[in-house]
């Protein structure tokens, strides 16, 4: 039996090759950190798109209070044309931006700055060390369509319900794989 990862008595997972695998918290904990860093980073690019829309945000809730103070009434749950033409840019640039990191430090040292913090890296399953490209691709576009399908109106709660377990599957699989590892052939390991 492997020491050091677990109670006594509970079965290590491990990859083929036996390196210990990732459990959820830490890379919950990994998710956090590199969203903070790359949203961060990328608020250089995306900046003035935010701050045009929550303008367009603020104009459109003074309009929504000025009715409701006047006693006009109206109810509706889309957002003016204009916040659109600011919001789908910034997410895009987001995107580009978050791509860019994953791709550049997953296919050079198999971890992010975030997982390298946690103690975890991704891998292929059956091979050690980074993954490659297309690896990180399927994985991205895997994670990221979920979450823009989740988006689409009606629909949407389908795809944001596949993304939430998309999330959770890593704690009852047996091989801590997400979907999105399963898609990729990848791991997430204890480093």
């Amino acid at each position: 039996m492997q020491q050091g990862y677990g109670y006594p008595g509970q079965r290590v997972h491990t990859t083929p090759d036996g390196q210990a695998l990732s459990g959820w918290w830490r890379r919950v904990f990994a998710r956090i950190i590199d969203g903070l860093i790359v949203g961060i980073a990328g608020l250089p690019l995306t900046g003035y798109f935010y701050w045009q829309y929550v303008q367009v945000l603020l104009d459109y809730m003074e309009k929504i209070f000025d009715d409701a103070a006047a006693g006009r009434t109206t109810t509706t749950t889309t957002l003016p044309t204009e916040a659109y033409k600011w919001m789908i840019p910034a997410i895009l640039i987001g995107l580009v931006v978050a791509f860019a990191y994953e791709y550049f430090f997953l296919t050079r040292s198999g971890a992010t700055p975030g997982k390298k913090a946690v103690g975890i890296a991704v891998r292929l399953r059956d091979v050690p060390g980074p993954p490659p490209g297309s690896a990180v691709l399927k994985r991205y576009g895997f994670y990221t369509g979920l979450s823009l399908l989740g988006a689409i109106p009606l629909v949407g709660s389908v795809f944001s319900f596949v993304a939430l377990i998309n999330d959770l599957w890593p704690l009852w699989d047996d091989k801590k794989q997400a979907l999105h590892d399963k898609v990729a052939a990848t791991n997430v390991v204890r480093t």
